[in-house]
């Protein structure tokens, strides 16, 4: 229930169940994961694009899926997120090139997850964010928005978020810091693909600066200022970087 493409280095999944908002079936989940690991780990593809079919980005997980008069729900539902909605997180998080999420509307519980876990979140002027597990549901939310909500927006945002269950408009969203960017709907998938098109043109720099940003939450400054020597050192033996550096030089 995923569309793959790839056009000029960057690949492309596209969740394709428009008729339910996108929600994730746990065959999806497992579509996604071997989505994102195989396009990811091609020598031609230097970015990831994330969207989705319709009208919205992903309405989270299909409830359709859960039988809630199977005998043992609980264990069944622990099973399915161990090997299934877990390991799609995981690889999106591990991915060995930048992922962009291009949110083209209404996105929500799992699908919060899979958007906010890219590098990079653009969403259209409609979208809206939610979390509507423990409102809603009386479950806990999941696929890592306890992990990433506080990290983008602090402690109290991402706890208002996730007990109330309200929406977040696209607006506000960027201006928590919960995106990146809030653009107009026909603008959303162009904004993100001219991102991703940037990328190319330093794809080593970019990879680098990436991993230095995601382990500088737990690493010292200490550690973090060898980290950066080293990148750098490593970036400096770059042919494209040292003729970078010796054309900015002349013009200055």
């Amino acid at each position: 229930m995923v569309h793959t493409g790839i056009r000029g280095g960057i690949a492309t999944i596209t969740l394709q169940r428009p008729h339910r908002l996108n929600a994730l079936t746990w065959p999806v989940m497992d579509d996604i994961r071997a989505a994102v690991s195989d396009l990811t780990t091609r020598d031609d593809v230097f970015a990831l694009v994330i969207t989705g079919a319709g009208r919205g980005f992903s309405a989270g997980l299909d409830l359709i899926d859960l039988d809630a008069d199977v005998g043992d729900l609980s264990a069944s539902v622990q099973h399915e997120m161990t090997v299934r909605l877990n390991p799609m997180c995981q690889a999106i998080l591990d991915a060995p090139v930048p992922v962009l999420a291009a949110v083209n509307g209404p996105c929500a519980g799992g699908g919060l997850g899979l958007a906010l876990l890219a590098d990079i979140t653009i969403a259209a002027q409609s979208a809206y964010f939610l979390v509507p597990q423990v409102d809603s549901l009386s479950i806990v939310p999941d696929a890592g928005a306890t992990w990433i909500l506080p990290r983008l927006v602090g402690r109290a945002r991402a706890l208002a978020m996730s007990l109330t269950g309200g929406r977040i408009d696209a607006q506000q969203a960027e201006r928590w810091g919960l995106i990146w960017r809030c653009v107009p709907d026909a603008e959303v998938l162009n904004q993100v693909y001219a991102f991703a098109g940037r990328l190319a043109r330093n794809r080593s720099a970019v990879v680098a600066t990436r991993e230095l940003i995601d382990n500088a939450l737990t690493s010292s400054l200490a550690d973090q200022l060898l980290a950066e020597t080293r990148a750098q050192s490593v970036a400096l033996r770059e042919p494209a970087a040292v003729e970078k550096i010796r054309r900015f030089a002349v013009k200055s």
